[in-house]
């Protein structure tokens, strides 16, 4: 097949499953938004397209409506047999797609967030969903959203991204990012998502007063820049005197340090107010480390609750310290080997691609 991703220039997410039917054999083409100093990555055999810079594209959706003729250009020009959008946003480039087939992959935020915030999008979504022929999603959460909001049932499938155990496993070296931060064997609590409001970094800082009552030197570590904090939370930062207590990496490369700095952590923190299916956390389950969790839907659909991973309420600092103080005390708290488990058998990279192949194979015929 010639199958042709549409996405944000340099997806970790995307690039497994591009890296997956190119491993098949596949003819793919990288499709890609522009984005300011920041070119996409080449890989062998992979062919890329990087759609021009144009004057509005910082605009909320106008960006997508005015590349539709790009993507028609590009898909006639190509051939391409499947166009995978990643992204129900970017639904409205596909109108005029010469693909045979047009594949939305719906994200989290696309149909949990997005529509709640602009509830006009609830109406385009409905039109815009008439004229693709499948939908994919890694969550029965994100799923039934976006039935709701008028997804078509027939070709509606959950197909998780996977996690590629080449990256990401339990024989992962110890100690690289340990001595890169210079930690030591210090208590190390590793969160790996971004500093916007809806991952709740705040309430991580929060926790930290109580945590550090009972380790002193612990050490809270963020894969981002430091964050623009609100006054408060700085004045907790400074009358706690948690500067020695919190480290920022800056971005990290997702396949060359995330898995180690996953590894050599004590815990993996991820406590979004929202969530459908968090690579994340199923990154760290494949490294064996420990995992608290906000406690959302997606988490049933897979795991059990105290045993692969321990969950708190949404925005509840006290209960995050309780949480992380049980672990950091009692490593064998969780059942690493279960949570590891499930992930290795239910959210692979080969399995659920081998998934996405076969619907697009189904979707051709």
């Amino acid at each position: 097949m010639k199958i042709g991703f549409l996405h944000q220039p340099n997806d970790p997410y995307t690039f497994t499953r591009i890296k997956y039917f190119l491993s098949k054999g596949h003819d793919v083409i990288s499709i890609s938004f522009p984005k300011s100093n920041q070119k996409q990555k080449p890989i062998n055999k992979l062919k890329i397209v990087c759609l021009p810079n144009l004057f509005f594209n910082k605009i909320f959706l106008l960006k997508r409506v005015m590349y539709i003729w790009h993507i028609y250009k590009i898909t006639k020009i190509n051939k391409i047999d499947i166009l995978h959008v990643v992204n129900a946003e970017s639904m409205i480039l596909s109108l005029l797609s010469k693909s045979k087939r047009v594949v939305v992959e719906n994200q989290g935020s696309d149909v949990l967030l997005t529509p709640n915030k602009y509830p006009w999008v609830k109406v385009l979504y409905k039109f815009l969903y008439k004229f693709v022929d499948a939908v994919i999603q890694d969550s029965k959460v994100a799923q039934d959203a976006g039935i709701r909001l008028g997804a078509p049932i027939k070709f509606n499938e959950v197909i998780n991204i996977g996690i590629d155990f080449n990256v990401f496993h339990e024989k992962i070296e110890l100690g690289v990012a340990r001595n890169k931060l210079k930690i030591g064997d210090k208590k190390f609590v590793f969160s790996s998502r971004g500093m916007k409001s809806l991952y709740n970094i705040d309430t991580i800082i929060k926790s930290i007063p109580t945590v550090k009552k009972h380790f002193p030197d612990v050490q809270f570590v963020f894969a981002s820049t430091y964050g623009d904090f609100s006054e408060d939370i700085n004045i907790i930062i400074n009358k706690h005197n948690l500067t020695e207590n919190i480290l920022f990496t800056g971005w990290l490369n997702h396949e060359n340090e995330m898995p180690y700095y996953n590894k050599d952590a004590d815990i993996v923190v991820s406590i979004p107010s929202s969530d459908s299916s968090p690579f994340s956390v199923y990154e760290a389950m494949a490294t064996k480390t420990p995992v608290v969790a906000s406690d959302l839907p997606w988490i049933d659909d897979n795991f059990e609750k105290g045993k692969d991973l321990l969950t708190v309420k949404i925005r509840d600092e006290k209960d995050l310290s309780e949480k992380i103080i049980a672990v950091l005390k009692n490593k064998d708290l969780l059942n690493v080997n279960s949570a590891y488990d499930i992930v290795l058998q239910k959210i692979n990279m080969e399995v659920e691609n081998a998934k996405l192949e076969h619907l697009f194979y189904t979707l051709l015929k």
